[in-house]
């Protein structure tokens, strides 16, 4: 059973490989985080053109200034990072907020109306929490990420990840519950 350790290395000397210009070793990373990354921007700015642009430029970025790559880092960490800071820019940059979005997200499992209906709530609440919380929140149970992981991301501690928590269920819980 390969540990997340498997995952770091692989991770590690891809970017190694990608400090040599190794364009296979690139292609591996894009293809690894790319989805990930393309729905992590897409739940937040709501626009999946817009979310794969923002991707494509973050790998852009990282192949341009790929010298500067330290393998000791966590590239994860980087890329969600990365895209933290690319949502955040284009928030601060767009016009209006487009709130399309794409209800391929709420047919997993059920596609009842019931179901369906409380999905959009849910949905409608985590949108309404404050930025930070909701980054935090997205990071944890949308993509996955452990508390420290997201503290390496938002460069926190990871006390300060369980207060976000802490605080993005119970607003959540108090939106939910009217």
């Amino acid at each position: 059973m390969p540990s997340d350790n498997t995952s770091l290395n692989s991770d590690k000397e891809l970017v190694q490989k990608i400090k040599k210009s190794s364009e296979s070793a690139f292609k591996l990373l894009f293809t690894k985080y790319y989805g990930s990354l393309v729905k992590f921007c897409f739940y937040r700015i709501r626009n999946l053109d817009v979310s794969k642009d923002l991707v494509q430029e973050i790998f852009t970025n990282l192949w341009l200034s790929r010298d500067r790559l330290d393998p000791e880092k966590s590239i994860k960490a980087y890329l969600y990072k990365s895209a933290t800071n690319q949502i955040i820019n284009f928030s601060k940059h767009s016009s209006s907020k487009n709130l399309s979005f794409d209800e391929s997200i709420f047919t997993k499992g059920n596609s009842n109306n019931s179901n369906l209906e409380n999905q959009i709530d849910i949905f409608s609440s985590i949108e309404k929490l404050p930025e930070i919380l909701k980054t935090t929140f997205m990071l944890s149970r949308v993509e996955g990420f452990k508390y420290s992981e997201i503290a390496e991301i938002c460069e926190i501690s990871v006390k300060a990840v369980e207060k976000r928590m802490t605080k993005a269920f119970k607003i959540l819980h108090k939106f939910l519950s009217n």
